[in-house]
């Protein structure tokens, strides 16, 4: 969940500082993002393991595809800009070529590309039977056949493709790297595209292809840095739910280049690798020590971190005076451990070894239990190894006497917790 908020705030913060989120958008995300905390309520975890991995997908490629729009479109507005002002460009022509007279600030408007300025000027070419047939041949030759048009024909047109898509590829590419990184520099990449725009094909096509390289590059490293910082953004939030210290880490983050958000990102989740393997086994043993409570031994709050340091605990089971268990091994991720009954003597002292198959049947019976009640709760505990009962003689563990007698003590009764979930 702490990976969704992370992602949802990025979401947002990208988004509104480009102006491309609406309210219904906010709206949806946000309700999307309780809909996933009631499963936490709910305690509909598999549910939430499912769904909210593909929230944070859908978070992380939407503002993606937001930006690639916003792109587009100032791409598509720098393209129709371009093709005005080149209209304007060949308007000029063509007015001159007929010899009409030309105002100042008409002349202004048409090398702005202006569109009230292109409107006017076709309306001052547009009676072709004032000119004579040699005006009008050499207006079209000068204005590249923009005087057979009307201005509505020529409005419509500006909203074709232009006539070399690369360009308005290369125009969106830049737009997203000035989105994705608003330190860059564009201006003169803005320029050596609009000279490319204006050149000869042959010209034209060197000038793209020396522009491309650069700019793709530079799309890359942007593209790469943004998902780099996300990604580390979203293993933060999860560490700092872990309850991990995450200050080192946090420390700069905006000042990473990609590498080093990477490597960054490869010490946390590292981290976080060791901190649920120490959480699964604390499970484990909490989740055994529980079961072995409910079913009459005698369990502390204690014993699981005694397990963990000392990697074995001796219970004992008031129903069956001198009888208990030895729980061993399972180091750290306390996968595989070690079970058997045993017998306890004090100075010496224990119970009737006639009576140790009685009790080994008992315990046996007890392991059984054990199995049934960890599959109810979701665990699973498979036995790899059984000994026939009686197989071997029971063990028999010396403890302290009340006298003062030492051996190995067993954990004296104690409040019973129940673990964390």
């Amino acid at each position: 969940m702490a990976r969704v908020d992370a992602a949802l705030a990025a979401w947002r913060r990208i988004g509104e500082r480009n102006d491309c989120l609406d309210e219904p958008a906010l709206a949806a995300a946000l309700r999307r993002r309780d809909a996933l905390a009631a499963h936490i309520a709910a305690d509909r975890f598999l549910e939430l393991q499912k769904e909210a991995p593909l929230e944070e997908a859908f978070l992380r490629d939407d503002i993606d595809k937001r930006l690639a729009d916003i792109a587009a479109r100032e791409a598509a507005g720098r393209s129709r800009g371009r093709r005005q002002k080149e209209a304007g460009q060949s308007l000029l022509a063509a007015i001159g070529a007929a010899g009409q007279p030309i105002d100042v600030a008409l002349r202004k408007g048409l090398e702005a590309g202006d569109t009230a300025a292109i409107a006017a000027a076709f309306e001052a070419l547009g009676d072709k039977s004032e000119r004579g047939a040699a005006d009008r041949e050499q207006a079209v030759r000068l204005g590249e056949g923009v005087i057979r048009q009307n201005f509505a024909d020529w409005l419509a047109a500006t909203e074709t493709n232009e006539k070399d898509p690369e360009i308005e590829r290369l125009d969106a590419h830049i737009s997203e790297i000035a989105l994705l990184t608003p330190s860059a520099s564009i201006d003169d990449w803005r320029a050596r595209l609009d000279a490319a725009a204006t050149a000869e094909d042959g010209r034209r096509s060197l000038l793209l292809d020396a522009l491309t390289g650069d700019v793709r590059r530079t799309l890359g490293t942007a593209r790469k840095h943004r998902r780099a910082i996300v990604d580390l953004s979203g293993l933060l939030a999860e560490a700092e739910a872990a309850g991990l210290a995450i200050a080192q880490w946090r420390n700069d983050i905006e000042q990473l280049d990609a590498a080093g958000a990477e490597r960054r990102a490869m010490e946390v989740r590292t981290a976080l690798d060791e901190w649920r393997a120490t959480r699964a086994a604390e499970d484990r043993r909490a989740a055994v020590l529980e079961a072995l409570a409910g079913l009459g031994y005698e369990v502390r709050e204690e014993m699981s971190a005694a397990w963990a340091a000392d990697g074995a605990l001796l219970l004992s089971n008031p129903a069956r005076p001198g009888y208990g268990m030895e729980v061993r091994g399972g180091g750290q991720s306390a996968e595989r451990i070690q079970m058997r009954a045993v017998a306890f003597e004090a100075n010496g002292a224990g119970p009737d070894r006639g009576r140790d198959r009685d009790a080994e049947t008992l315990w046996c019976g007890d392991i059984s239990r054990l199995r049934d009640r960890l599959a109810e709760a979701g665990d699973e505990f498979a036995i790899e190894r059984a000994l026939e009962i009686g197989a071997t003689p029971l063990k028999r563990v010396a403890i302290a006497s009340d006298d003062g007698a030492t051996g190995t003590s067993l954990p004296a009764p104690g409040k019973r917790t129940r673990p964390h979930p």
